[in-house]
């Protein structure tokens, strides 16, 4: 749900074939703050759950990474007015 939350919040930002690999960058990101979480946290039932959401979201993560072809990746780091 909350991917795509997302994909419609920063559709009108990158291009649509720069869609996915904006979303899997996203999804690495908050597993990794989840996993930051996880570290700060005490509790060992809490700390369990922040490890599992950063496992998740890094396992769709890298699913939906192997969707996405190299020329995708490209149009994220190159601005739009260049040719390819």
């Amino acid at each position: 749900m909350a991917t795509l939350i997302a994909s419609l919040a920063i559709r009108n930002l990158v291009p649509a074939d720069a869609l996915a690999p904006a979303i899997v960058t996203l999804m690495f990101v908050v597993g990794a703050a989840a996993a930051g979480a996880a570290w700060l946290c005490r509790a060992g039932r809490f700390r369990v759950m922040w490890l599992d959401l950063a496992g998740s979201l890094t396992f769709i993560g890298v699913v939906i990474s192997v969707l996405i072809e190299p020329d995708q990746m490209v149009s994220l780091f190159t601005p739009s007015d260049q040719p390819e």
